[in-house]
This record gives C-alpha cells, structure tokens and sequence, in this order.
C-alpha cells in the first residue's frame, strides 16, 4: 500500500474535516502518466503543532480507520455499542457521525475508500478504484437507504452485522470478494507510540521474536551499533512464571468468577465462566539481555530495566522502522524525537528519503516538537508539502494546516518563524500565572 491521503472528520479533538495530503504538487490529474505513484507521493510527512493541539489525535484516527478494517468484525462484535471517539466539546458531534477516507495505490491502482459510522455502526462504506481515466464503484454500503451493492465484475457478496465493515468481514474469508484489499491495507500498517505501556509491548514482541528466530540477532545489534549505544549483544530468555505469581493469578481470577456470578445474577446475560483452577505451569516471562561493551572480556548481560530510556526508545521505533522499510508499507510513529538524540531521528528519516535504501516506497508519518528538522542545519530536507501544523481554536478544535499554504520566503529560517509563531501551532504561553504561583507560595511561608 502506497497513502496518498487521508481525510478525517469528527474525531477526538478533530471536529471538521481536516486532510493529510502525501501527494505532489506535480500530481494535477487522477493518475501519473507513466504510472509512477512512488515518483508522485512522499515517503515523510511530519506533525508539529503545541501541546495538546491534535498531533497525536491526527495520528489517532488513522490507527482507527485501520483497527476498524483489522477488528471490526471480530473483537469489536463484543462491545454492545460501536466503538468510536467523536469531539466532545460541543452538544451535537457526539450524537454525529464521523468519517474517514483514505486514498491509496494497492496493487498499482489508485482506490478510494471510505466509511461513515455513528453510535449505531456503519452508516455508510464506499470503495473504488481507477481502472482507467475514470472511478468504479466497487462498494456502495449505505445504511439509511437499505443499499449494499458490489460491482458485477467482482462477483460476489459480502454479508455483515451493523457493527462490521465490509472490508473487515472481507478480510476474514481468503478468496472472497476484496479479500485481497483488505489484506494490503492491514498487513502493510504499524503505529509506534511514545507510551510506556505500547514500548513495553514492542519490546515484549522483539524477546519473543528472538526466541522464535523470526529477527535475527545480529540485525537488532547493527541497529544498535548505528545508534552508538556500545551494545555489543542483544539477546533473550526465558523463565518460568514465579509460583507466588501464579497463585496471585488464580486468586484474582477465582474473585473475578465470583464478582461475575454476582453482577450476573440480575443480568439476561449468563455469568462468564472463569475457571480458579487454570493451570499456569509452563507460563513464560521472556525478557532481553544486552551485552556492553567494556573493558572485561566477560561482560554480565544488563536486562532492559538496566537500559537507558534511549536505548529502549531506538529500539521500539528502529525495529518496525527497520521492518517497514523491507516490507513496504506505511509507519506512524508518535513523538519520534522522545528519549532520542535529534541525530538518530535524522538517521531514520534519512532511511525513507533514500531510494536506495527505501527500494520498496514505505512511508513515514510521524509527530514532533524537534525544529531541528526544518532548519537549514538539518541533514534531512523536508519540503513545505512536506510539513504540516496542528492548531487549537479557542473552542478546542484542531485545525490542519500544510507549510506550503503560507507565503514563501526565500533563504527565511523556517524553524525560527514557526517558534515565533509565524505558521501558528505553537502553545499560547502564559509565564505570568507560573511566576504568580511562585510568589503565592513563596508569601505563604
């Protein structure tokens, strides 16, 4: 899958509808001439804004329209009503609808899918794509009007729940009508977060795959190697489960089957059946172990609580950088420049500038306070479409803006016009309040 944009509405702090564009300005048609998409669209696209102005509320409703596709069939049927995050910092957006529309080239054809849902489930859902100079309509889903038409050309039929996507049921039955869609826009997405609970996961996920020989080893300490960290080792363990942990399991799973049978009592729903008993032998902890260089050949491993809040960021973010860019695909990362030298964020992005190393065309989206990067001392050149501003109305609405709407200066410092406030998305500071506080506290001793 090759985004060239996405467009949300009424989402989080996004209460209109606001468009990440990936595309070229030399793109002026539906399609490339020469049917280059790689050569039209671009591999970064970075996310400033303040603090709490909808960086991550952009990125936040791309991981949904994805999760929707990925899950709506499956763990989302569980939840009694649809799952979504509409603005609610108004009376009307919560009881409306949201929408979110991606454009993207799969297979080398451009499609156009989108989809509407409200607290009842999907309102609407449409997919085409470009087989020539002009659309097909390759799904038409529309809730208030009875409609869930295919094209004959795919014949077939997909039938769904209320709550279901017809791409996510699609994705569930290999050789069905768009299976294959479905599959390119889930396999070829993966998000980062700045979270210590999502870089405890991703850590997790790398212990295992090391024991399951599906990463080598040697790739993680080349990655390491590249960020100057003096790892000259990575590997994992494993240890059974501690038995005082185990009994604390069963306890809270034995008082959890009784709290259920309690509640469950009055419900029409049946108690779920929690057995107190489950046997947790042969239960796991896989942890990492990091070799340092020193000045002993015998070196004791250090685990990752021994690590630097670098080292675990690189690695968390380096990781599926390192796998997006053999697979292809696209890769949000949230807050890139969190725990890392702004050397390392270059060396990333570096990566996906370069086609020689970026042969499969992955695309990087991510956050940033580091104005670094729009400075003239930065190794990495982000052009003006290349860059783009979140601010916050008085009335807490994000708004998107593209560095390239405003007016050009030649030779101007764009990281210091956009800290002076000139592009907008910098925080509205208020120093007196601090300094009154101080001298509140300062009076009362």
């Amino acid at each position: 899958m090759l985004l060239l944009s996405f467009t949300v509405r009424n989402h989080k702090s996004i209460r209109d509808e606001v468009t990440l564009d990936l595309t070229k300005s030399d793109l002026r048609t539906l399609q490339p001439g020469d049917g280059d998409w790689a050569a039209v669209t671009y591999p970064l696209a970075a996310l400033y804004g303040g603090n709490a102005a909808g960086k991550s509320a952009v990125l936040d409703a791309m991981r949904y329209t994805f999760a929707a596709v990925f899950e709506s069939a499956t763990t989302w049927q569980a939840r009694k009503t649809m799952f979504r995050a509409p603005f609610r910092l108004d009376s009307t957006s919560e009881e409306s609808s949201s929408t979110y529309e991606l454009d993207f080239v799969h297979d080398g054809r451009r499609h156009l899918y989108w989809f509407e849902v409200d607290r009842e489930g999907i309102r609407r859902e449409q997919l085409r794509d470009l087989p020539a100079s002009r659309w097909r309509t390759l799904l038409d889903r529309d809730r208030d009007g009875g409609v869930l038409k295919f094209h004959p050309a795919l014949r077939g039929r997909i039938d769904v729940t209320p709550r279901e996507l017809v791409l996510s049921r699609a994705l569930l039955i290999p050789g069905s009508v768009l299976h294959d869609i479905a599959v390119g826009l889930v396999s070829s997405y993966d998000f980062v977060s700045v979270k210590d609970s999502h870089r405890e996961a991703r850590l997790a996920d790398i212990a295992d795959s090391l024991l399951e020989k599906t990463i080598d080893a040697n790739d993680m300490v080349a990655l390491l190697m590249a960020a100057d960290i003096g790892i000259q080792q990575i590997s994992a363990d494993e240890k059974d489960l501690p038995e005082s942990f185990q009994r604390l399991v069963r306890a809270l799973m034995k008082e959890a089957k009784q709290g259920t049978a309690a509640e469950s009592s009055e419900a029409e729903e049946p108690p779920v059946e929690v057995d107190p008993g489950t046997d947790l032998k042969g239960a796991v902890v896989r942890s990492l172990l990091f070799t340092h260089r020193g000045v002993e050949n015998e070196q004791v491993p250090f685990r990752i609580q021994d690590e630097s809040d670098g080292t675990i960021a690189w690695l968390a973010v380096a990781v599926p950088a390192l796998e997006t860019l053999r697979r292809g695909g696209l890769l949000l990362v949230d807050e890139i420049d969190a725990s890392l030298h702004p050397h390392l964020v270059e060396i990333l992005l570096a990566a996906f500038e370069d086609p020689e190393i970026n042969r499969k065309h992955a695309q990087l989206i991510f956050t940033t306070h580091d104005t670094h990067l729009l400075s003239p001392q930065s190794d990495v050149k982000l052009e003006p479409e290349q860059v783009w501003i979140t601010d916050k109305t008085y009335d807490g609405v994000t708004e998107l803006a593209c560095l390239a709407e405003f007016p050009k200066h030649p030779d101007a410092n764009v990281a210091k016009r956009y800290l002076a406030g000139r592009y907008g998305g910098v925080p509205r500071l208020a120093p007196s309040i601090l300094a009154g506080l101080v001298d509140v506290e300062t009076s009362r001793r």
